[in-house]
C-alpha cells in the first residue's frame, strides 16, 4: 500500500462505508514506506508484542526450572564459587523463543486482533476517477469528524505537505483531542534498540557456547559498547529531527 501514492480501482475497492472510523492515519508520501509500516506496527501492535513476549519469558522460565524440567537445560557452563569449579546447566530457549514471539507479534498481530476501521487516503479516496477523488477530498473534514483518533506519522517533511497540515488543523478545529503523534524515527529507534538487545544476548550466548564458561566482563562490556554506539547514533538522529518541530 505504501509503495507509492498512486492508487488503483482495486485498492479503492478494499475500502468500505462505515459510520465510525477508529483511526485516521495522517502521513506524508515523501516518507519511506518501510519507516511508516514499522511505525504503524509500533502504534498498533507493540503493546501486544510486549505482553506476549513477557508471557513467553515467564512460561519458558517455569518450564526450565528444576522442579518442572519440561524443557531441557542443554548448555553446560563452568562456574566458579568459593575457589571451586562446578558445572551448571543453563537453558537457551528464552534467548530464541522470546525475540521470535515479539517480532512475529509486532508484525502480524493486526491479523488476529480486534478489527479496527482505519482511514488511509490511498484506499479511501479514489485515485483514478476524478469525480470520486474530488468528492473524497471535499469530504476529508467529514472523515475526520467521524474518527475517534488521529494517528500522525510525523517526519521532517510532514508539515511541508498541505494536506497533512490541513488534516491536523481540521482535527484541532473540530475540538478533538485524541491524537497519537508518532515520529517515524521513534519507530526506527525502537526497532534498533530491540535488535541491539537481541544481538547482545546472542553474542553472550555464543560466547558461552564456544567457551563453555561464564562470559567475562570484558566480552560483555565490549558487546554492550558496540550495541550502545549504534543505538546512540540513531538516538542522535531522532533527537535532531524532534528539535526541528518548533520551527515548523
Amino acid at each position: 500500500v505504501f509503495w507509492s501514492s498512486a492508487g488503483t480501482s482495486e485498492e479503492y475497492n478494499l475500502s468500505q462505508a462505515h459510520e465510525c472510523i477508529n483511526n485516521f492515519i495522517s502521513h506524508s508520501w515523501q516518507t519511506g514506506r518501510w519507516p511508516k509500516f514499522m511505525t504503524l506496527c509500533i502504534v498498533f501492535n507493540s503493546r501486544a508484542a510486549l505482553m506476549t513476549s513477557w508471557f513467553c519469558a515467564v512460561l519458558v522460565y517455569m518450564l526450565e526450572i528444576e522442579t518442572a524440567s519440561a524443557l531441557p537445560r542443554s548448555l553446560l557452563i563452568e562456574n566458579y564459587h568459593a575457589g571451586e569449579i562446578y558445572l551448571a546447566k543453563r537453558g537457551v530457549f528464552g534467548y530464541v523463543v522470546c525475540p521470535i514471539v515479539f517480532l512475529l507479534t509486532v508484525l502480524f498481530w493486526q491479523h488476529v486482533s480486534r478489527r479496527q476501521m482505519v482511514f488511509l487516503d490511498k484506499l479511501c479516496i479514489h485515485q483514478t476517477d476524478a469525480r470520486l477523488k474530488r468528492a473524497g477530498i471535499l469530504g476529508l473534514a467529514a472523515f475526520l469528524r467521524h474518527s475517534e483518533r488521529l494517528v500522525v506519522l510525523w517526519a521532517p517533511s510532514y508539515f511541508e505537505r498541505l494536506w497533512c497540515a490541513y488534516e491536523l488543523a481540521t482535527w484541532i478545529h473540530l475540538g478533538k483531542s485524541h491524537i497519537c503523534f508518532m515520529p517515524v524515527s521513534a519507530a526506527a529507534l525502537t526497532a534498533i534498540c530491540s535488535t541491539g538487545l537481541f544481538a547482545h544476548s546472542v553474542i553472550l550466548l555464543v560466547a558461552e557456547v564456544f567457551t563453555g564458561k561464564d562470559v567475562t566482563m570484558e566480552v560483555a562490556v565490549l558487546s554492550a559498547t558496540v550495541v550502545c554506539t549504534v543505538v546512540a547514533n540513531f538516538a542522535r538522529i531522532h533527537v535532531s529531527e524532534l528539535s526541528n518541530i518548533p520551527n515548523q
